[in-house]
Formats: structure tokens, C-alpha cells, sequence
């Protein structure tokens, strides 16, 4: 009998059912689950901009932190109760106005722990505005 998948709907479900109404008016989209991780998008949203347009620190570190969990969940096929014991963020240029791109790079993922890195660009640009490397505690052990 094979493993279920967790799949990109049961990541939206999750995230409607799973998480803080405040993380939802992100509205993170799943986009694809890949070998080491995943890719999501977060739609323009002027809410979460600051002044200039440039998006908000914030903003950028909630959406690596929820991308995170979200992508340990499609690679342990499940989602396993956890939590976020380290977030490292990294701004090396703004994201302006326009949608925001997430790819998380899973690095290990053991029977306690499990660190990532997310990479946040512009929608459609390869540089990396953001790099956030998250490490995560499960509580089940």
C-alpha cells in the first residue's frame, strides 16, 4: 500500500483551516510540490506594502515561515504538529509591486527537526530578493 499524498489542495485547505486569519489574507497559492520542496505565490496586495510600494518585512518572513510548514507537510506526505524554534531572514533588495514568488529548498528534515531555506523573488525575476532559513521542532517526536 503506497503513502497518501499531500497534496497542493489539501495545502490550500490547510492553510484556510489551519492557520491564523491574518496569515490567510496572504493568500498564499501553492503553485507546485518539487523533489526538495516546493513553489508558491503570494498575489500583489497593496495591505502589505509599505511606502514607495515595497513590500513589508513582515509580510516576507510570515510568508517564508508558512511556506515552510507548508512544504514539510507535502514531503512528509502529512502535516506533523510542529513548531518554528529559528527564522533567519535576509533582505538583499525590495520586493516592489507585483507578485511575489516563494521556493523552499528543504535541507534535512530528521525525526525532531527540519530546516529549509526559502528563496523570495519578484514574480519572473531570478534574483533572490529575500533568502529566509527556518528551522522547525516536531512535537510528535
Amino acid at each position: 500500500m503506497s503513502e497518501q499524498e499531500f497534496t497542493l489542495e489539501d495545502m490550500g485547505k490547510l492553510l484556510r483551516d489551519g492557520f491564523a486569519p491574518w496569515i490567510q489574507e496572504l493568500a498564499i497559492q501553492p503553485v507546485s510540490i518539487t523533489e526538495k520542496g516546493a513553489i508558491f505565490n503570494m498575489p500583489e496586495n497593496g495591505d502589505l506594502s509599505r511606502e514607495g510600494g515595497i513590500v513589508c518585512g513582515q509580510a516576507i518572513a510570515s510568508l517564508a515561515d508558512t511556506v515552510g510548514v507548508l512544504s514539510l507537510c507535502a514531503h512528509n506526505k502529512r502535516y506533523k504538529p510542529l513548531t518554528t524554534v529559528d527564522i533567519t531572514s535576509h533582505f538583499m533588495r525590495p520586493l516592489m509591486k507585483g507578485d511575489v514568488e516563494a521556493e523552499v529548498t528543504i535541507l534535512s528534515n530528521g525525526r525532531r527537526m527540519a530546516t529549509l531555506r526559502v528563496d523570495v523573488r519578484q514574480k519572473g525575476s531570478p534574483k533572490i530578493a529575500a533568502g529566509t532559513t527556518c528551522a522547525y521542532a516536531y512535537l510528535d517526536g
